[in-house]
């Protein structure tokens, strides 16, 4: 079933216009800034969009009018299995080169890297999500077991979701693995969980 939903959500969002890809996403970027949890973070993880996916590279290239300096940071797959994700600060200068799923990902020595819970927000990527938080990835499972420590009640980093409107479905089944995300912003509105 989760299969069928994935390939239903990716065929979606395939056929969706650039130009169309290119407002929603900047509309989703307006509501985050707009939002406290991205006022008061420093340390914000984001991602290199790729196959259509929502596009929150606007949110680094814009000119952001904040009290708190803000550093942002793209995620690189973990030699750790286990731990899934590592995230390198990103800066114009960065260099990238594609992963083994041929996404670009940036170029870090290991010790310029940190882990999830050096972050205070970040941006998660999806196929789909419910109104619960439950999030339904590309199944590769890399970003629950990044974070798979929130699942013992430690709040930080919030995690919220970047994603078109049309991504949301009624309800996913959990697995017990999967880690819930805190806020979902689409183009029309900032989803706070419950």
């Amino acid at each position: 079933m989760k299969q069928d939903l994935r390939s239903q959500l990716k065929n979606r969002r395939s056929k969706l216009p650039a130009d169309l890809q290119q407002i929603k996403s900047a509309n989703i970027v307006t509501i985050i800034r707009k939002s406290d949890p991205f006022k008061q973070a420093t340390n914000i993880g984001f991602y290199h969009s790729v196959r259509g996916e929502a596009d929150p590279a606007e949110l680094f290239n814009s000119t952001i009018s904040s009290d708190k300096p803000k550093r942002f940071y793209l995620p690189v797959l973990s030699p750790n299995q286990n731990q899934g994700l590592l995230f390198g600060e990103f800066t114009a200068e960065t260099q990238f080169e594609n992963n083994k799923f041929s996404i670009p990902e940036p170029i870090f020595n290991q010790e310029e890297v940190v882990t999830g819970e050096s972050l205070d927000l970040v941006l998660v990527p999806l196929l789909g999500f419910d109104s619960h938080g439950n999030r339904l990835g590309m199944g590769g499972g890399f970003y629950d077991r990044c974070f798979a420590f929130k699942k013992t009640g430690i709040a930080k980093p919030l995690l919220m979701g970047f994603a078109y409107d049309f991504q949301q479905v009624d309800e996913l089944v959990p697995e017990d693995w999967d880690v819930r995300l805190d806020l979902i912003a689409t183009e029309s509105q900032l989803i706070q969980v419950s």
